[in-house]
């Protein structure tokens, strides 16, 4: 999952702790209990505000303690197995430590409860090379055509796709269902499920987006961070990195194994009535879930410019 990490527990042994390399305002440690458990432990004379449900994290035993002198927050693994993912974790925690003066606790407190959100709906792999390049199309068409038009909040609210609608974007006046593609392998792409060609929203659009790998094309990561960094708001921009991990992405996870690609051509079809999908009426309501490809070759009479469908 995370390559070419050192393992700080392994020269311990158990009942044993070791500091923090970085320098950060309050003390962290590297520690193995008593059971022989990896573990991270933060001491500082400031409470730990617990907040409103108590944290839980997937694997990982969370434990607080006001009564002492310093307070201790200690995060425990259960399986040494799982050091990686847990290690990202605990470097993320310190990473706030180092880079905040004020409200550290509050921050670290706050870091737990995403770590808490993530490890609940997803099993933290890699994105796969298809998975990179659906979710670069869709970063790539808001970045470069969604924004420009209807600005940044508009845009990131327009997009759906991750919290399970049928479209990827829906605005008030159309739908949007973005498709990627190898340039290499053909003009056409994979539909994967009834109800994406299928919209309430009229018109309906689906963008085709021509993908290539290259060493000197753009990640998702460098995508992301364009976005984000122009992103005034905290509230939007939480909801877009919300949007953006729902899809897989975790930047503290996979920044180091994405792949490389450019957006080599665009081509936008209208879904009319006579385009070539499969209709609701057409299938059984007893099918929950089919898949079937689509050769854009032909459709050339529902092609549209992109320019022409954001109004």
């Amino acid at each position: 999952m995370v390559t070419m990490m050192n393992n700080p527990w392994t020269e311990l042994n158990y009942l044993n702790k070791i500091r923090v390399k970085e320098s950060i305002k309050y003390n962290a440690f590297w520690i193995r209990d008593a059971l022989n458990k990896y573990g991270l432990l933060i001491q500082c004379d400031e409470n730990f505000i617990l907040p409103k449900r108590e944290i839980k994290l997937k694997g990982i035993e969370v434990k607080l303690d006001n009564t002492s002198t310093p307070n201790q927050l200690i995060l425990l693994l259960k399986e040494s197995k799982d050091w990686e993912i847990f290690l990202v974790l605990c470097n993320d925690l310190i990473n706030v430590m180092k880079q905040n003066e004020k409200e550290i606790i509050v921050k670290v407190m706050k870091r737990l409860v995403r770590w808490q959100k993530l490890l609940q709906r997803t099993t933290l792999n890699l994105l796969s090379k298809e998975e990179q390049m659906g979710l670069f199309s869709e970063l790539k068409i808001l970045k470069d055509y969604l924004i420009p038009r209807y600005g940044y909040s508009r845009s990131i609210n327009s997009w759906v796709g991750a919290l399970g609608d049928k479209q990827d974007f829906l605005l008030e006046n159309l739908a949007i269902e973005i498709k990627s593609y190898r340039i290499t392998s053909g003009n056409s792409v994979w539909i994967s499920s009834k109800e994406q060609l299928n919209s309430e929203k009229n018109p309906l659009y689906l963008v085709a987006c021509a993908i290539n790998e290259i060493y000197k094309g753009e990640t998702i990561v460098d995508l992301v961070n364009s976005i984000t960094g122009a992103i005034d708001d905290n509230n939007l921009l939480e909801e877009f990195m919300e949007k953006v991990e729902l899809y897989g992405y975790i930047p503290e996870i996979q920044k180091d194994s994405l792949s490389k690609f450019s957006m080599e051509q665009i081509n936008v079809f209208e879904v009319r009535e006579e385009f070539p999908k499969i209709h609701y009426d057409h299938v059984s309501p007893l099918i929950t879930n089919l898949k079937y490809r689509i050769d854009l070759s032909g459709c050339s009479q529902f092609k549209v410019k992109v320019d022409e469908i954001l109004i």
